[in-house]
């Protein structure tokens, strides 16, 4: 059963920028379609216009959904909204990942190779508010990162843990996911994880800077391209499961 993931990094107690992702799984494909937006990525929703971030701060999870459907034609099924202690879990469940960090980021060692990133600095790298390229390079990073973490981790050792690991995650963020969900979905994901090889690919968000450079817009062709594989949704059975 397909499913789109909205994930949120919050770091209320931090000056660190807010980070979405949006993850597509596709379990009969053995596919997950990675997807980050620039926090300050302009969108247009009943005819006023807000940043992702804003309408997150402002109007909250709901409103951040309602931006991305309507700017990027992504309707998500479910959020997660994490903080430093629960992004950080994940990235230990996932065991962290080598990374070839982009050259001239402060604070880690400029190898131009890929280096092993821990919890703590994967934390660090996707929150950097100094990429030369700004928010656009900052979610290019985030994706891309993601999807290493998971395709180098050991999926043997993520199907046998998933159970209790599911237990413990649940805990620790805000999210709409519940145990029937889980339930539903965990033989899919099982089959995901076991079969698939490099199950994790990226998409860009395309686009531009405003004429203030300040703003992220959204390339007008956007939404085609990511139409076949965003649009149908949930399953109608996945939708039947959850009720």
């Amino acid at each position: 059963d397909n499913m789109t993931l909205l994930f949120v990094l919050d770091e209320e107690s931090d000056p660190m920028p807010t980070s979405f992702a949006v993850a597509r799984v596709l379990p009969e494909q053995k596919k997950i379609v990675m997807l980050s937006f620039p926090a300050n990525m302009l969108c247009a929703v009943d005819g006023k216009t807000n940043t992702l971030d804003g309408y997150y701060h402002s109007g909250g999870i709901n409103a951040v959904k309602t931006a991305l459907e309507t700017e990027a034609g992504i309707v998500t099924d479910r959020y997660l909204i994490l903080d430093s202690a629960a992004f950080q879990k994940i990235c230990n469940i996932y065991t962290g990942v080598y990374y070839r960090v982009p050259s001239g980021t402060k604070g880690f060692t400029d190898t131009g190779e890929p280096q092993y990133l821990g919890p703590g600095q994967m934390e660090k790298l996707i929150t950097y508010p100094f990429f030369k390229n700004g928010e656009i390079e900052r979610s290019a990073v985030i994706a891309d990162m993601l999807c290493e973490m998971i395709n180098q981790t050991d999926t043997d050792r993520i199907v046998q843990s998933m159970d209790s690991n599911f237990k413990t995650l649940i805990n620790m963020m805000d999210t709409d996911i519940t145990s029937m969900d889980y339930s539903n979905e965990k033989s899919a994901l099982k089959y995901m994880y076991t079969y698939g090889n490099s199950i994790a690919q990226c998409r860009y968000a395309v686009g531009s800077m405003g004429e203030d450079a300040d703003v992220f817009l959204l390339d007008s062709s956007f939404k085609s391209s990511v139409s076949e594989l965003f649009g149908e949704g949930r399953t109608e059975a996945t939708q039947e499961g959850s009720e």
